[in-house]
């Protein structure tokens, strides 16, 4: 009878054991282990280079000819070499943008590098870049533009043929890609083969993604799909460079009410579609000249590291080619300056092995406390079903400077933290909330969070929500250096310079033109029109220093606008794009009124900076008195809302300025203005 009453209580036992050792029930959605494999990459590069890089255009309109793309070296080793230096995983090139040209002699097309002067018509870029890849241990991926503004036959039958043929060509023939890209920017004006009409295009049909997804997987089973609908990944919602501090990696296109969305994720969604961060290291995505000194700085590519993979999202960095065929010099320098700021400042982990203790923990040695510093993401820590609040608290081996926290939940069970919080120990052993702007919800595949330097040997992370018990594979505790941004500057209408700093510890000077450096505590009075300023920041804990420089054109003060309230006239000549002013009554012009006659070189139009903004300026006009000196389009203005200048012909003089809207992006009926300065 004891035997059978001790056997029963043992298989109890056994049962229970058994029951706490299974792992926690996954949250929904969970990745695929391709869609881990492409979260482990973090970083890599997007490179820009075609027809134009020569034509100095960010979207060629399909008519440039073959033979403009003739350069005259091009070092696809000094790409691979200098971006495997940078920490770049992988690279994706843009083997055909909307011009329609392709960089590889595809059989679909004669506008493509077979018909230039490039190696005799005998050069391959994808392969050429393919193998350069396979040589320095790189990752090769595919941007496809599914617009194609030189096809006479876009907008019909036949061009879905041809697109899905290019498609199957660069699938089959340059070896494996992990990545693929298909634009969202589909149909409107274009060549077509010297039509020069508009064509207009239901994107989410005519292109057949499903067709285009069974190709792409046929040789690459494990691609990851920008774009289309049938993405494996998600844009952000930008390409400012930052993804939203809560952001996750669930999403369901089809519930989208507005593109910005995408920054955030959705908390109930059905698929698992993480953010891709994309971003250029300049102002534009092609080679432009005159950008040459609006490369990031380190300290700038260091933030948008924090704003990316340090929110939980993937960075592709876009590096442009220059007209002699190479990763620009300061590019590249950057670059590379870059990734070793990152790499030391995450090369030593001080909370790696320490002692750490939880409220709560699994049973079974697979759910330890320990595995949260145990340097790998493949193993975790995790609490009963029961708990889904919890606290966390690792004993560094000694008092430590720390100003990074680093973790990472084990998205193999799904996604689940929603909120937390991070204490130290002070000297006396008491917990202290650290000092951070960021807000502290979720976690996903991985979080780092930035706060004031402290001394300390003890942390704490309290996971405050969870969708069910928490699941967390590795925390980091970090000394990053100190890096100093360059602060901002601007003029106003009344013309007042105003410099800020990136944080209220620096010391900010300004200087003007070639003078000598002052102390700047208060904004100043500007003198006069065309003036060039130099503003600097210098940390007073390091003594690091950072500059910048900007040139001003006329003056606002004195410029009339009939159409506009003086309030208006104010905002929209004061050099701040958040300051906006929407035309009155549904306008599609604006006239500035100069005192007098004067020479006119060039109008820089900076869009509507506030979140959720529209009613940009897609094509334009501008007119000097009666006369017409310039039209055009601002190619990419939705997606990239920056500053963009247009330069008028020489000798164009006027006491006045007509900027006509012909078209607003998605035609809408009112014109929203950041800024307007004219040089």
């Amino acid at each position: 009878m004891k035997k059978a009453i001790y056997a029963s209580l043992l298989g109890a036992m056994l049962a229970s054991c058994a029951a706490e050792d299974a792992p926690p029930a996954p949250i929904a959605p969970v990745p695929t282990q391709a869609q881990m494999d492409w979260h482990r990459l973090e970083t890599y590069a997007f490179i820009h280079f075609g027809l134009n890089t020569y034509n100095d255009l960010e979207w060629g309109y399909g008519n440039t000819p073959a033979s403009t793309f003739a350069p005259d070296t091009l070092d696809v080793e000094q790409w691979t070499s200098t971006l495997k230096r940078a920490g770049m995983k992988g690279i994706i090139l843009t083997a055909k943008h909307h011009d329609g040209f392709c960089l590889w002699p595809t059989k679909t097309t004669d506008y493509s590098v077979k018909a230039s002067p490039w190696q005799g018509g005998n050069g391959d870029l994808v392969r050429d870049l393919s193998e350069a890849c396979k040589r320095h241990g790189l990752k090769f991926g595919l941007y496809l533009s599914p617009w194609d503004r030189n096809n006479a036959h876009y907008g019909h039958e036949e061009y879905r043929k041809i697109f899905h043929e290019q498609i199957r060509e660069l699938t089959t023939g340059y070896g494996e890609l992990f990545e693929y890209w298909f634009d969202g920017a589909n149909g409107g004006t274009g060549w077509y083969g010297g039509a020069d009409s508009a064509r207009k295009i239901d994107p989410q049909t005519y292109y057949r993604y499903h067709e285009a997804g069974d190709i792409l997987r046929a040789n690459n089973p494990d691609i990851m799909i920008f774009g289309g609908t049938e993405p494996t990944i998600r844009w952000v919602g930008n390409e400012s460079g930052w993804a939203g501090e809560t952001n996750y990696c669930a999403y369901d296109p089809e519930r989208e009410e507005h593109h910005t969305q995408l920054q955030w994720g959705m908390s109930d969604a059905k698929q698992w579609l993480p953010a891709e961060v994309d971003v250029s290291i300049r102002p534009g995505w092609f080679y432009h000249h005159r950008e040459d000194h609006q490369v990031r700085s380190v300290a700038n590519l260091a933030n948008l590291y924090y704003q990316s993979v340090g929110r939980n999202a993937n960075f592709l960095l876009n590096c442009p080619i220059a007209l002699d065929g190479r990763i620009p010099a300061t590019d590249s320098a950057n670059l590379i300056a870059w990734h070793e700021y990152i790499r030391s400042s995450f090369e030593h982990n001080l909370a790696l092995r320490s002692s750490v203790t939880a409220a709560d923990t699994r049973r079974g040695k697979t759910y330890r406390p320990e595995h949260l510093v145990d340097g790998s993401d493949e193993t975790y820590w995790a609490t009963t079903d029961a708990v889904s609040t919890a606290d966390i608290s690792i004993k560094l081996s000694k008092r430590a400077a720390v100003n990074n926290l680093m973790l990472q939940e084990y998205i193999p069970l799904g996604q689940r933290v929603e909120a937390f919080a991070i204490e130290t120990a002070d000297a006396d052993g008491q917990w202290k909330p650290i000092d951070t702007v960021d807000s502290l919800t979720t976690i996903g595949y991985k979080r780092i969070i930035r706060f004031k330097t402290v001394e300390t040997d003890a942390i704490r992370v309290r996971v405050t929500k969870s969708k069910g018990p928490v699941c967390l594979a590795e925390i980091g505790a970090y000394l990053a250096a100190e890096l100093v941004e360059a602060p901002t500057v601007r003029r106003s209408s009344q013309d007042t310079l105003y410099v800020t700093g990136s944080n209220r510890e620096l010391i900010l000077s300004y200087r003007l033109g070639d003078g000598a450096w002052q102390a700047y505590s208060d904004p100043v009075h500007l003198p006069g029109d065309h003036l060039s300023v130099s503003v600097q920041a210098q940390s007073q804990r390091s003594g690091l220093v950072a500059t910048t420089g900007v040139s001003f054109g006329y003056s606002g003060k004195d410029v009339k606008i009939p159409s506009l309230s003086d309030e208006d006239r104010l905002r929209i000549m004061d050099g701040n794009g958040y300051s906006a002013v929407v035309l009155p009554n549904k306008a599609r012009e604006i006239t500035l009124n100069f005192p007098q006659a004067r020479p006119i070189k060039r109008l820089v139009y900076t869009p509507d900076q506030r979140r959720d903004a529209d009613g940009h300026i897609q094509r334009y006009e501008i007119l000097v008195g009666s006369r017409s000196v310039a039209k055009g389009e601002f190619s990419n203005i939705r997606n990239n809302p920056i500053p963009v200048s247009v330069d008028l012909p020489d000798g164009v003089v006027g006491n006045n300025l007509r900027l006509v809207v012909t078209k607003t992006v998605e035609d809408r009926q009112h014109v929203s203005i950041g800024d307007l300065e004219v040089f």
